[in-house]
């Protein structure tokens, strides 16, 4: 009988709670109101203050987890909702206390402005990224909205208030300005949605502009309502007020289902950058215009235009320093671009320069490494043979200049931007060693002691040297801050007693169940708070004083530990101070070879070599043959593969750039004929082939070995794979 799996559980949508939420919310206020028979105006108004506050709260909720132009988005569209929530509970307050709202009310004004947070969000586009240096130009663009919007209240109705005095003139003036108001953010918000081109955000824009239409409708039909006498607080006729904010209200909860926090779109090239801002210069004409067409087709008595005139030359002013701000703005970030620019077509220019130098070190330094790996190798079997003293002296001098050599194709590899594959067999006692050399000069001059405690015969583990020696550093590193600061009086663990030496203690250990190598760095520090030890791995992190530190040292270390499938730890120490723990697998890594499951084989293993160059082949035969194996050899990357055909081999040594068939080709059709080799092949390389040479040596998570290379690494390599213990490897 099949298994019944069980079914998963359904994904909740906020779009869908909130939609059932806000109608159920609507629904009981239609129940109440009909219940009191829609005469009690106290459930009306305090009904009304609970849509805005929700997208209020929402908004801001999505805020904190967005960024860039969305995060200003979600808090200008909370602005909008707090600014009516404002309103509301001031036009709450007259009705509570007063008993009656005038007709000329402190809530107009505060309702009108609420616009101007949205107009600008949309102005702000949430789907488009901006670079940070277009923040202060759209702040100023804010202002000139907010300076057009303060103009048009107090020329439509301000105005004839004071020369009137009429309340049929001001509430007819504000009810027609309120509508042009609410049509034109809608149309705004419609033009921003028709525009977007990503699909996401266009659903939530969508949504947005179905809001801001309904709230245009809302307007149009309570102003027949109210002229009607058919309005009053408390009945249905407050859903007018209710309903648009029901509907905002799904925007943010589809952009949670979306996952939609941050822009769509990158920041645009210079050339589609916004220099000069027809918007600015449009509302700056506007304020004239607007009188005009005012004087023209609205006569006003005189006194009314005069002061119209008036305010309409008095706004010119603050526009035009606004304005003027705004374009020296924009002209300064023109000039900036414009360098920015130059300097990215340098760089650009030096890039390609970089690419043509790395080809031709990337062929130079696989003409050269294959050379040197037989310099190298051949010296070391010299020197192994113990020869005479004057030939030991000039086999050392060949050895040493052979591996000057190599680094310096190395550093040239470096400088034109070609990483070898870092990964490699090292003897982590013997790089401990080495970084903590590098940074002995200044434990010295900071009065630290240091001390190393690293046990005997390690095994080799398969790392990055550099990155772990980085890591090593940066513990040690992390180690000193902490006993300067001791020294400063800080103390948040226990405490050491006063005038003790700083010292700090690096320990190398093997622990066999299960096999995994350890080092640790303890130090007599100050030690962290509780509260710290947690956080003591997250990006940014740090507990120092601001400028001292970036936060990204133990962060980095834990990343790199984690790349090679280890593990990090950090704790206080007892007798005070810190305590960072490494664990690093020693062979059962993904990382490193991947160890045949055979027993150890009673006869001696067999191995296949193959490589274009007969003088590396013959190397490693012969390296590989007084190690107790059975070579053969092969300088055809052909004749290797019907050697593999016909027979199995313990392990394949390969080059991985051949002239017939690549190491690649090579490895992917000995899997296809014999897929139990596939963990038994071994890859060296004396140069860099890009990406995919990378991508296949992680693919194959099989060991491999840049040239020149180390033979007795080669050695215990090969051994791993076939299951030898030889009881040895080279000490700390």
């Amino acid at each position: 009988m099949a298994e019944v799996q069980p079914e998963s559980p359904p994904v909740r949508s906020l779009v869908r709670v909130t939609a059932l939420a806000a109608s159920g919310y609507l629904a009981l206020y239609v129940a109440v109101s009909l219940a009191t028979g829609q005469r009690v105006g106290l459930l009306g108004d305090l009904a009304q203050l609970v849509p805005p506050l929700a997208y209020l709260g929402l908004s801001l909720s999505v805020a904190g987890r967005s960024r860039g132009q969305a995060r200003a988005f979600w808090q200008l569209n909370a602005a909008h909702a707090g600014l009516w929530t404002v309103g509301q509970v001031v036009w709450t307050y007259y009705a509570a206390i007063d008993g009656e709202v005038p007709v000329i009310s402190p809530t107009d004004p505060i309702f009108f402005a609420a616009a101007i947070p949205m107009a600008a969000a949309l102005y702000g586009r949430p789907d488009r990224d901006r670079p940070r240096w277009l923040f202060d130009i759209v702040v100023l663009d804010i202002v000139l909205f907010a300076l057009f919007a303060a103009f048009l209240y107090i020329y439509f109705v301000l105005a004839i208030t004071v020369t009137d005095g009429s309340d049929q003139a001001y509430t007819a003036h504000l009810t027609q300005l309120f509508n042009v108001r609410s049509g034109l953010l809608a149309g705004w918000a419609g033009y921003v949605w028709w525009t977007t081109t990503d699909a996401r955000w266009r659903q939530v824009l969508g949504i947005v502009f179905a809001g801001l239409v309904v709230s245009l409708a809302g307007g149009v039909l309570s102003d027949v309502v109210i002229e009607r006498g058919w309005y009053s607080t408390g009945s249905l006729w407050d859903l007018m007020w209710m309903v648009p904010f029901a509907v905002l209200l799904l925007a943010p909860a589809r952009a949670v289902d979306a996952g939609l926090f941050e822009p769509a779109e990158p920041a645009p090239p210079y050339a589609r950058l916004p220099m000069v801002s027809l918007i600015a210069v449009g509302l700056l004409v506007a304020i004239p215009v607007t009188d005009e067409i005012a004087r023209r087709l609205f006569p006003a008595p005189p006194l009314t235009e005069s002061l119209r005139a008036h305010l309409a030359l008095t706004m010119l002013i603050p526009f035009g320093i606004v304005v003027f701000l705004r374009e020296f703005l924009s002209r300064r970030a023109l000039i900036r671009a414009g360098r920015d620019l130059v300097r990215a077509r340098e760089r650009l220019g030096q890039q390609e320069k970089m690419a043509a130098i790395g080809q031709l070190v990337q062929g130079v330094a696989h003409e050269l490494n294959n050379p040197l790996q037989g310099v190298l190798g051949y010296t070391e079997l010299m020197l192994a043979a113990r020869p005479s003293q004057a030939d030991n002296e000039e086999l050392h001098a060949i050895r040493d200049s052979a591996t000057r050599a190599a680094g310096i194709v190395r550093h040239l590899l470096t400088f034109a931007g070609e990483e070898a594959p870092a990964r490699s067999w090292r003897q982590m006692g013997r790089l401990v060693h080495e970084a903590v050399a590098r940074r002995r000069p200044y434990l010295d001059l900071a009065g630290i002691d240091v001390r190393l405690e690293i046990v005997d015969r390690l095994p080799l583990v398969y790392v990055d040297g550099v990155r772990m020696e980085q890591v090593i550093i940066q513990l040690v590193q992390n180690a000193e801050a902490g006993i300067e600061a001791r020294h400063a009086g800080v103390a948040h663990g226990p405490r050491v007693p006063t005038g003790v030496r700083g010292e700090i203690v690096v320990r190398v250990w093997r622990e066999l169940v299960p096999d995994r190598l350890l080092f640790e760095v303890l130090d007599n520090g100050s030690g962290l708070r509780e509260a710290d030890l947690t956080r003591a791995f997250d990006p940014f992190f740090t507990t120092r004083q601001t400028g001292e530190g970036t936060g990204l040292g133990l962060s980095v270390c834990y990343g790199v530990i984690r790349e090679h499938g280890g593990q990090i730890r950090l704790a206080n120490r007892p007798v005070g101070g810190t305590a960072v723990t490494v664990e690093l697998p020693v062979a059962t890594d993904a990382y490193a070879p991947r160890q045949a499951a055979a027993p150890v084989p009673s006869q001696r293993p067999r191995a296949l070599v193959v490589d274009d160059e007969d003088s590396n082949a013959a190397l490693v035969r012969r390296v590989l043959s007084s190690a107790g194996y059975e070579v053969e050899s092969t300088t055809l990357s052909r004749r290797a593969l019907v050697m593999l055909e016909r027979s199995s081999y313990d392990v394949v040594i390969a080059d991985v750039k051949m002239p017939e068939l690549s190491g690649e080709e090579l490895y992917d059709r000995v899997c296809t004929m014999r897929p139990e080799m596939a963990s038994r092949f071994i890859f060296i390389t004396g140069d860099i082939d890009g990406q995919a040479t990378r991508t296949f040596l992680e693919r194959t998570r099989c060991g491999y070995f840049m040239k020149p290379f180390n033979l007795e690494h080669l050695t215990s390599a090969a051994d791993l794979l076939v299951g030898l213990d030889r009881g040895a490897g080279p000490n700390a």
